[in-house]
């Protein structure tokens, strides 16, 4: 046993008199430990039953030190987080917003820009000229024509997007702007950006009083996919034996 382990046996088996002490053990002894590796592949399946054994091995060694520092560790941190980012990323395979969209869907996606098909063709099944248009003058990007909006597309996980966005991660991460664009969009940087969205919006403590439709507006603005995101979550919070 380590020295540092003896030091919190003693901690724990003998109360302190300082109440400072008092609080720091308690503290210690409530933070749920993190979810093992066996039992973060099992909400993985849960979640993700597509994924081959070698792809969620590489999902699981890419999510565990970004869940241990944000501190999702608690069964119902792990499968709200899970489950949503299952939903947002397409099962953990899309990492990168797809903006491909046909005339007429543009016009039900986005009927204040795009009020007619007619209007809708010069975006149409461009994604780069349709994420400059919709993206600009907001979420901190320039105008349409600084290319912001296609430089800053959501991506990860949960994925990021506008100037802000990714001015916030960057510096979380203490990588340079342009840094944190192309690590987003990895494996690795699509787990940390997810982990930094979820401790900048607090939540850990709406998943644990298991609020997943307020979750699901502070990811999505609003609650689409609601009901599949909860059946994600409630199916990852099964697997880790909540």
């Amino acid at each position: 046993m380590s020295a540092s382990s003896n030091i919190y046996e003693t901690l724990f088996q003998q109360p302190s008199p300082d109440p400072a002490v008092a609080a720091a053990v308690t503290l210690l002894t409530t933070i749920p430990p993190p979810a093992s590796g066996d039992r973060l592949d099992q909400a993985m399946r849960a979640v993700a039953p597509h994924l081959a054994a070698e792809e969620r091995a590489a999902w699981v060694a890419s999510l565990a030190e970004p869940l241990r520092k944000a501190g999702i560790t608690g069964p119902r941190c792990v499968a709200a987080f899970l489950g949503q980012c299952a939903f947002e990323s397409g099962g953990f395979r899309e990492l990168e917003e797809d903006l491909s969209y046909s005339a007429a869907r543009l016009c039900q996606v986005w009927p204040g820009r795009f009020p007619s098909t007619e209007a809708a063709e010069p975006c149409a099944l461009k994604p780069e000229a349709l994420a400059n248009r919709v993206y600009a003058d907001r979420m901190g990007n320039g105008n349409e024509a600084s290319g912001d909006g296609w430089r800053f597309r959501g991506r990860g996980l949960i994925q990021i997007t506008g100037r802000s966005a990714y001015e916030h991660f960057s510096t979380s991460m203490a990588m340079t702007l342009d840094q944190a664009v192309q690590h987003a969009a990895t494996r690795d940087g699509a787990a940390d950006s997810a982990a930094w969205f979820w401790t900048a919006n607090q939540l850990n403590t709406l998943a644990n009083s298991w609020s997943l439709d307020l979750i699901t507006r502070k990811i999505n603005g609003g609650t689409n996919g609601a009901a599949e995101r909860n059946r994600l979550c409630e199916a990852a919070l099964h697997a880790l034996g909540a």
